[in-house]
């Protein structure tokens, strides 16, 4: 619970709200490159870095990948594909050792219906940056 107080996002929220999170995450472990989703699948899990460092990548329309974040402990990704339909927007995976509190599509609905507005605000932001990068 005291590791969900440092996710910005969720920091706003009470006690009861992150226990009902906290008892709802499992914890995953990924090892050096390997891939934790990839774009263009469909997504139904959200993820927060609990330790490590998570690449993110794009393929462009020329087939070249191209770094567009890298994501640290308390930083979160996999929400557009549960906010949306829209399938994954960027390959995720492990640079060194990575471990991340992972939540499914049912339980992130339940559990995070209250900060949906929240994260559709950050997708905006996200999609404002992905158009700049044209």
């Amino acid at each position: 619970r005291e590791f969900l107080s440092e996710v910005e996002m969720l920091s706003q929220l009470n006690d009861y709200e992150k226990l009902t999170i906290a008892d709802s995450l499992n914890e995953e472990s990924f090892d050096d490159g390997k891939v934790v989703c990839r774009q263009g699948e469909p997504g139904d899990t959200f993820y927060i870095v609990k330790e490590g460092t998570a690449v993110c990548t794009q393929t462009d329309a020329k087939g070249q990948q191209l770094e567009v974040a890298r994501l640290s402990a308390g930083q979160y990704f996999g929400e557009i594909a549960l906010l949306t339909s829209k399938t994954r927007q960027a390959t995720v995976a492990a640079e060194g050792e990575l471990a991340v509190l992972s939540l499914d599509r049912k339980t992130f609905k339940r559990v995070m219906g209250p900060m949906e507005n929240i994260l559709k605000r950050n997708m905006e932001q996200y999609t404002k940056y992905k158009l700049s990068q044209i």
